[in-house]
């Protein structure tokens, strides 16, 4: 068996996907409260 790699920032491979998933979240919020304060 060989030894997982880690990801070359934020440590762990958890971290990782944390992020990523906060960061698509945010966008998601963001284009939201865009596309509702253009459409009043």
């Amino acid at each position: 068996m060989t030894e997982e790699e880690k990801p070359p920032f934020w440590g762990s491979w958890a971290r990782v996907y944390a992020g990523v998933a906060v960061y698509l979240a945010l966008l998601i919020l963001l284009f939201d409260w865009f596309t509702r304060s253009w459409n009043r």
